[in-house]
């Protein structure tokens, strides 16, 4: 039966269609097609091809990693390189839920301990205080937040906060997402 792949195949179809000279588009056939709802994620460790075609994504990067294109772009593509580090196995793709923290923070659980990221649902009262010693990346998805009463942050933005910052006050309606280090023991 076709069905299986007929989702992978309208992808490839519609990559086809905006981009009917890149080579690229046949590439896409060898990747697993992986639908994800709101507040699912993936885990790709370096080496594995990967690509986004529709929605909202964030994507957290290992300090030492590189972006390596391999078509659908008008960017430098490397193709050299890019066979040099590419992993080439097959397997399935693992969705990651979150895990809710004791505090709430529902957590995206991944096997390096590079970077984490984690997201909070808030809703309006009273503050939270987002506690970390390391620096921090707090990303605006929907809704909006007041930091600390005093800098607003509104749908799509983000604000660093370097390490050693005091705790953060959070007040608002608003899905934020948060990408730190883990905390040192």
């Amino acid at each position: 039966s076709a069905a299986p792949y007929a989702a992978a195949c309208a992808a490839v179809a519609g990559l086809a269609h905006r981009h009917p000279a890149d080579p690229g588009v046949v590439a896409a056939l060898l990747l697993n097609h992986v639908r994800l709802t709101r507040g699912q994620a993936v885990y790709f460790a370096a080496g594995l091809p990967h690509s986004y075609l529709r929605g909202v994504f964030i994507e957290v990067l290992a300090n030492s990693d590189n972006v390596l294109r391999c078509g659908l772009t008008d960017k430098h593509i490397d193709i050299p390189e890019l066979l040099r580090v590419l992993e080439f196995r097959a397997g399935p793709v693992d969705v990651l839920d979150p895990v809710e923290a004791p505090d709430g923070e529902l957590v995206y659980p991944t096997p390096v301990p590079d970077f984490r990221l984690s997201r909070f649902e808030l809703d309006g009262d009273p503050d939270r205080i987002l506690h970390t010693r390391a620096p921090q990346i707090l990303l605006c998805t929907d809704g909006a937040v007041r930091l600390n009463g005093e800098l607003d942050l509104l749908r799509g933005q983000s604000v660093y906060l370097p390490a050693g910052d005091p705790p953060v006050s959070v007040r608002g309606t608003a899905t934020l997402f948060r990408a730190t280090v883990p905390a040192a023991p």
